[in-house]
């Protein structure tokens, strides 16, 4: 071998050592890193793998009215719950076997069924494994005596307090407050997202659903600690959950206690409202419901009950129904009459019919009033006149007068259901019926009949808005500021009205009003309207009556609108109910 060779060769192994040393100085290096450098990174992704995070929703606020009673409360609920984790086997059909053969073992100490089906285990199984499932929920105090008495015999089960909503007073204000149910929580902001989510109490409708937002707690949060299989191990709480604010309602107990007791065995509404301010001092509709029926769940005899009744106990006919307003719309009349320029001494001779063409409009009295001006025509509620009142200022100016009050759109209270109602024009007309607009129309909508629709809760703004002069917003939530809009009716106009709605109940001297019930036994001057309304086929015809009101006629401090369907008369059914309410209202005041 010649020397060139033999150096090369030396030069050879020299570079192959130091790549050899050079690889195993970086892989030292490496395994530094790895088991030094990187091993918190590994072991905090690790971690991540086996947790599990959990929100957790917060107690609700209360509800209290005006004078801190309250109206909607929390309560402690038991629930018996199971935890798959004591159930570990070497499949997944196994540890379902297992759980539904022990909720059987339990039912029998219980003494209840479970609501739990084969089906449910499955799939909390397959969805939230790490997660206890609730058996039985809000279990009585001898369900839970009997459970405890013998839960060392059933591993995996045990008794958990929730919190469930209760509602006191039990029916009172039931269509206002509404009722709640458990969803799905919503992820509050943050980095990371929630694994779980525990049901939380959210408002279905009502108050509790309008402002849901502001009553829900702030969530918390747990962690779970599982296994390979996602089975939990170990878990604990990182950020407690709070309680939500309380709300205070400007609905006063005493007053929806009085309403409810004069709707009781009919079907209809009232509304009672601080015309001043807009407070809403009850609302209320007839049928009512229990909301405690819907604690902790809505159990399907219970909405079958609902559902198949045909007086519609969940509808909140106050600010919802939408009704023909009969003679009650005749104040509106008179000012659009009024402004038009129709004197308020100019009289009309009543017959006791009003013919247009074909079309006869009985008044209620059938011989006739005689000669009568505005004022006696709104005491005596005589149809004929307004007919002819309206169709001598026609129909804008009667439409105009109309959306004056806010009727055709709606109040703006603070109240997820908030009806529009209508008031009818030849545009509407066409589009809903594809029908021109004819006289007869307007007749019939000059005395509250035909097409126009409202809500008691905007004919208790009517009232109230004749009494003061100007409308207000309806309110629920106390200590909110009033909005006021001046009502654009001259001040003699509005005096000519009022006067007569005075006449309604006290009378003339001569003869009395067709609302004269309206103010027996009220200790102040009460002014009203009563109403009439027929709804429904000839063969089925039936009345809608109505009456209402503002007192003291003078200074008012409230106004009253109530409905009461398949009634005789606005004077004879409607009226003595609101007189009622009335003495309940000035007599504790």
């Amino acid at each position: 071998m010649s020397a060139g060779d033999s150096l090369a060769g030396r030069l050879s192994c020299c570079a192959l050592a130091m790549a050899f040393i050079v690889g195993l100085l970086h892989l030292a290096v490496r395994l530094r890193e790895v088991q030094v450098v990187e091993a918190a990174d590994y072991g905090y992704i690790l971690g991540r793998q086996a947790e599990r995070r959990v929100q957790t929703g917060g107690t609700r606020g209360r509800i209290f009215d005006r004078n801190g009673s309250v109206l909607a409360d929390n309560r402690e609920s038991v629930s018996i719950i199971c935890r798959p984790s004591f159930f570990k086997k070497r499949t997944w059909d196994e540890i379902a076997s297992g759980i539904i053969a022990a909720i059987s073992n339990v039912e029998s100490v219980v003494g209840r069924p479970s609501p739990v089906t084969a089906k449910d285990v499955r799939r909390h199984i397959a969805r939230s494994l790490a997660m206890p499932l609730p058996v039985w929920r809000d279990v009585d105090d001898g369900e839970l005596a009997r459970f405890s008495e013998r839960e060392s015999e059933f591993p995996g089960f045990a008794a958990e307090v929730v919190a469930e909503r209760v509602y006191p007073q039990r029916r009172l204000a039931a269509h206002l407050l509404g009722y709640v149910g458990r969803d799905r929580g919503e992820s509050v902001a943050g980095d990371e997202k929630f694994n779980f989510f525990l049901p939380e109490l959210r408002g279905r409708s009502g108050i509790e659903h309008y402002y849901d937002g502001f009553l829900i707690g702030v969530p918390g949060e747990r962690k779970l600690l599982v296994d390979a299989r996602g089975f939990t191990i170990r878990e604990w709480t990182v950020v407690e959950a709070k309680k939500g604010p309380d709300l205070r309602l400007t609905i006063d107990s005493g007053v929806q206690r009085a309403v409810e007791r004069q709707l009781r065995g009919e079907i209809g509404a009232c509304v009672v409202l601080d015309p001043r301010n807009g407070e809403v001092l009850a609302m209320a509709s007839a049928p009512g419901f229990d909301p405690n029926d819907f604690v902790p769940v809505l159990r399907t005899e219970v909405y079958e009950r609902f559902a198949g009744d045909p007086s519609k106990p969940l509808l909140n006919r106050a600010t919802g129904g939408a009704f023909a307003p009969g003679s009650t719309f005749k104040p509106i009349t008179a000012l659009a009459g009024l402004r038009a320029g129709y004197p308020e001494t100019a009289e009309y001779n009543c017959d006791g019919v009003y013919q247009l063409g074909m079309m006869r409009i009985h008044c209620a009295r059938r011989w006739g009033h005689g000669e009568l001006d505005l004022r006696r025509a709104l005491m005596k509620s005589c149809n004929p006149f307004f007919c002819n009142l309206g169709m001598d200022i026609g129909t804008n100016a009667l439409i105009a007068a109309a959306r004056d009050f806010g009727l055709g759109r709606r109040t703006g209270v603070d109240f997820g259901v908030d009806s529009p109602g209508v008031v009818p024009d030849g545009e509407w007309k066409l589009r809903k019926y594809r029908e021109k607009w004819f006289q007869g129309d307007l007749a019939q909508m000059s005395i509250g009949q035909g097409m126009l629709l409202v809500t008691p809760l905007q004919m208790a703004m009517v009232a109230g808005a004749i009494g003061t002069g100007y409308s207000v917003m309806p309110h629920l939530k106390a200590d909110m500021a009033p909005v006021r809009r001046p009502l654009p009716f001259a001040a003699a106009h509005l005096r000519a009205v009022r006067e007569g709605m005075r006449m309604v109940v006290a009378g003339d001297g001569e003869s009395g009003g067709s609302g004269w019930r309206g103010g027996e036994g009220v200790p102040v001057p009460v002014s009203g309207k009563t109403g009439t309304a027929e709804v429904g086929r000839r063969d089925r015809r039936r009345n809608n009556t109505w009456f209402i009101a503002y007192a003291p006629s003078e200074a008012p401090r409230v106004a009253v609108a109530m409905l009461i369907e398949d009634g005789v008369s606005g004077g004879g059914t409607a009226a003595p109910k609101v007189a009622e309410i009335l003495k309940a209202v000035f007599n504790d005041g």
